[in-house]
């Protein structure tokens, strides 16, 4: 399956966007000025046993992206199949802001994931992102679930994290009995992440931090309250609510007859 490609560029006042993808289907929902609201849509019921997804997101210089799921991941598995792969680039140009409001990833009890977000910061940029992880449906425990993080900036490492776990193997010092994994991660110089009671907080060295939950029920995550995303951003989110939809034309493929979000 090709890579779903989500790429906003300023062009005068306005931007260009090339959106492209099949087993994520990225949909324009509001463009207002240099801010651009994005709907990323399941193509087919995801994620199957071998499925390699790769998302490539690119907010050009100046530029505000505000990137909504619709419907979370379920991690289906067969053994004789081998794990699924989800890996997210995000690359930042100098000044730009993406939020992006993430629904949970479950991993079934036959299901394996290797899952990754990469994130590049340009100067002056920043992010908004959750990233909800559930060992399992209700009255499983979980399959295998490895989750890496990697942040930079043009002065180095920002963030490295991994998470390695099964749900039928739980270890003390990592999530022991717990099941969710819920966090909020707040990157960029000069970004302001708010104190919420009930999370973890690790502030990062060069601005920012991670906000994290670890819980048996994910709609019992004190992150729950700071939806919806953003408001720590130059994000313009009130251009963007008042903005009437605009027809999206600039695609990297047709995409001719598809149905559009809108309001």
């Amino acid at each position: 399956m090709r890579p779903t490609v989500v790429e906003v560029t300023a062009r005068g006042d306005a931007v260009t966007c090339v959106l492209d993808g099949d087993a994520v289907i990225p949909r324009l929902v509001h463009r207002r000025g240099h801010c651009v609201e994005i709907a990323l849509v399941s193509g087919r019921a995801m994620l199957m046993p071998g499925d390699h997804v790769e998302l490539d997101v690119r907010v050009g210089d100046g530029c505000s992206v505000r990137l909504v799921d619709i419907g979370g991941l379920i991690i289906y598995g067969r053994e004789e199949v081998g794990q699924s792969q989800w890996h997210a680039h995000l690359d930042l140009g100098a000044d730009a802001h993406l939020v992006w409001e993430g629904l949970p990833t479950v991993v079934t009890d036959a299901g394996s994931l290797t899952r990754s977000m990469t994130v590049r910061l340009g100067a002056a940029a920043s992010v908004v992102a959750r990233e909800t992880l559930v060992l399992g449906r209700s009255g499983e425990r979980g399959g295998a679930l490895t989750a890496d993080v990697e942040v930079t900036d043009a002065a180095g490492p920002v963030l490295r994290e991994r998470l390695q776990v099964r749900g039928d193997q739980p270890c003390p010092g990592i999530l022991g009995s717990q099941r969710v994994v819920d966090s909020v991660l707040y990157l960029g110089e000069g970004i302001t992440a708010p104190h919420v009671p009930g999370a973890v907080r690790l502030d990062l060295e060069r601005g920012g931090a991670v906000l994290r939950y670890l819980g048996d029920h994910a709609h019992d995550s004190p992150l729950e309250s700071l939806l919806p995303l953003g408001t720590a951003l130059r994000f313009a989110r009130s251009a963007i609510d008042d903005a009437p939809f605009v027809p999206h034309t600039d695609t990297g493929r047709g995409d001719a007859g598809r149905p559009r979000l809108g309001r």
